[in-house]
């Protein structure tokens, strides 16, 4: 029964660390594009590569990114990259052979654009060609 308590103990704070982590990266990423120090993200304060990262960002549709959308757009992407990492699609706590088959088919079938069953380097886009040179 200790075991299992300190088990328990061990990943809750692993999981507030987590999260922690992901709230200090949001403001990292955060100030290094509030150019002004205004406490906002402006369009003209990114440049061409991040403008679509601004509109999925701003939920309020104001033209200007706030700490806390910068924070839940780091948490949302953090999740789905967790879900792709972890497709356990009926939330059982495992991932079954079919489960991780079904998710790499989808993700096949997400980046083959003209459907005709081959990937090539043009649909793989720019962000997963320089995935390995991070």
């Amino acid at each position: 029964m200790n075991r299992t308590l300190f088990l328990a103990a061990i990943i809750g704070v692993s999981a507030l660390g987590a999260a922690a982590y992901a709230g200090d990266k949001a403001s990292e990423h955060f100030s290094r594009f509030d150019k002004d120090g205004d406490g906002k993200i402006a369009v003209s304060e990114l440049d061409a590569r991040h403008k679509d990262f601004l509109a999925e960002a701003d939920k309020d549709g104001d033209g200007f990114i706030t700490k806390d959308e910068m924070r839940a757009s780091h948490e949302a992407r953090r999740s789905e990259h967790m879900a792709r990492m972890f497709p356990d699609a009926n939330n059982d706590g495992s991932v079954s052979r079919r489960e991780y088959e079904d998710a790499a088919r989808d993700r096949f079938n997400e980046l083959d654009k003209n459907g005709d069953g081959l990937i090539v380097k043009e649909e793989m886009g720019e962000h997963h060609m320089r995935r390995g040179r991070h």
